[in-house]
């Protein structure tokens, strides 16, 4: 298990009061049963801005898909990449999830970038130009 950082409580919306910890943690299962197998050439080229992606994420993104989970995305310049880390919130539900935990990692092209904004719709935390121009916090049609 790896410590990466602490999350912004103020970025997470609703959820900032409901968080057991701020501590974020990458296990060991999640990375070589999920990441090296599924998404190796990604972490490689994301881990020098894996902390970065999510202590200054452009958009925090709750995960219509699974409960708890949130998705950091960041444009990264030094590398022309957009990069998304998923992030399981630790709210004391469950025994099995006591750290904030990183499911995983990947670089997005800009289509899936746009894609993944749009679509999720429920944006926790976003520039708040983007929000009003976007019209963020509106539920989909």
């Amino acid at each position: 298990m790896q410590y990466i950082t602490n999350l912004d409580k103020e970025k997470l919306g609703i959820y900032k009061d409901k968080l057991i910890t701020e501590e974020v943690i990458l296990t060991d299962e999640r990375l070589y049963e999920h990441i090296l197998l599924f998404h190796e050439e990604e972490y490689k080229q994301l881990r020098p801005y894996i902390k970065s992606i999510i202590e200054n994420p452009e958009y925090i993104v709750e995960d219509n898909r699974h409960e708890d989970t949130m998705i950091y995305l960041k444009e990264i310049d030094d590398i022309g990449k957009n990069g998304r880390v998923v992030i399981k919130l630790a709210l004391g539900q469950d025994d099995e999830h006591n750290k904030n935990s990183i499911i995983t990692l990947m670089k997005l092209n800009k289509r899936t970038w746009n894609q993944t904004i749009r679509n999720r719709r429920k944006n926790i935390h976003a520039p708040e130009k983007v929000k009003r121009d976007a019209g963020f916090g509106t539920p989909a049609k």
